[in-house]
């Protein structure tokens, strides 16, 4: 199977979850919006970016909870809540439905022990401080927390044979995670991300695989929402897109280069009982 058709399965499989997230959202009339990579294919291309393989949903922090809730009860059984309350070596802090019986295995994931299908991220999104020494300290720290889970847990190691300036990110961190125990930083981390909920904040935040500054975004953004296609189907999307666009990507129609265009690195795919087709 060569790249393009191994890209066009992870899609229809991909789009088959978010299908899955959106019938769930529906029933419980949870908002959610397409985000990153995900709007900006919807936008540009009318789908999938061509070359990119993963797809990102956000919510807001109460919206997000409420969603964990009811897949409890309503996602089928073809596919797996995968956060890290329900995987105990899954450090991230925001959520995967994976699809199972499949595996996807990305270098910077390396050996950890986590579900491996293929999957859709979830991301929660939480209050920015309106303060900007606030500000900068809660970016200091969710970035030092995020960082030693995944080093915890096996994640990163790609980052120790890299350039000097990733060596010393991934080093440094690696020597304070062998003394602090991972579910005291873990309880630290949650409750700085939800540290400034309780107040009325002009932007909002999620801890990706942006730095924080960049996923800080417009609360107006993510609360004024229209249906916009993706693929064959209708999802929620920024209204004000083109804003949202050029703050995350700038000149966001010019194609990136092709050498800047696998930003994930895939290192295994098994599409197990999908291997003949995308239908679930």
């Amino acid at each position: 199977m060569d790249k393009n058709e191994q890209l066009e399965k992870i899609h229809g499989l991909e789009l088959e979850i978010a299908k899955e997230i959106k019938r769930i959202c529906q029933i419980h009339n949870i908002p959610y919006f397409l985000t990153a990579g995900t709007l900006l294919g919807a936008v540009r291309h009318g789908g999938f970016i061509p070359w990119d393989d993963d797809m990102d949903i956000g919510m807001l922090r109460e919206d997000y909870e409420r969603f964990l809730e009811a897949c409890k009860t309503e996602l089928g059984e073809r596919f797996f809540l995968q956060t890290w309350d329900t995987v105990p070596d899954y450090p991230m802090p925001f959520g995967k439905i994976c699809l199972n019986g499949t595996h996807f295995r990305e270098e910077f994931s390396g050996d950890a022990k986590i579900h491996d299908g293929i999957f859709v991220d979830v991301f929660p999104y939480d209050n920015v401080p309106d303060d900007e020494k606030e500000r900068k300290k809660q970016a200091r720290r969710c970035r030092i927390c995020k960082r030693l889970l995944w080093i915890k847990k096996g994640m990163g190691k790609r980052l120790r044979k890299g350039p000097l300036r990733e060596k010393i990110n991934y080093w440094g961190p690696w020597l304070l995670a062998q003394i602090l125990p991972y579910e005291a930083v873990k309880n630290y981390f949650k409750r700085i991300l939800v540290k400034y909920n309780g107040q009325e904040t002009q932007k909002v935040v999620t801890c990706g695989s942006y730095p924080y500054q960049k996923e800080s975004l417009e609360r107006d953004w993510v609360t004024h929402l229209e249906q916009i296609p993706f693929e064959t189907e209708m999802f929620w999307g920024y209204r004000d897109r083109e804003a949202y666009l050029v703050y995350f990507y700038g000149d966001y129609r010019k194609l990136p280069p092709e050498e800047d265009r696998d930003r994930h690195h895939r290192i295994n795919v098994d599409f197990g009982p999908y291997i003949e087709g995308c239908g679930i």
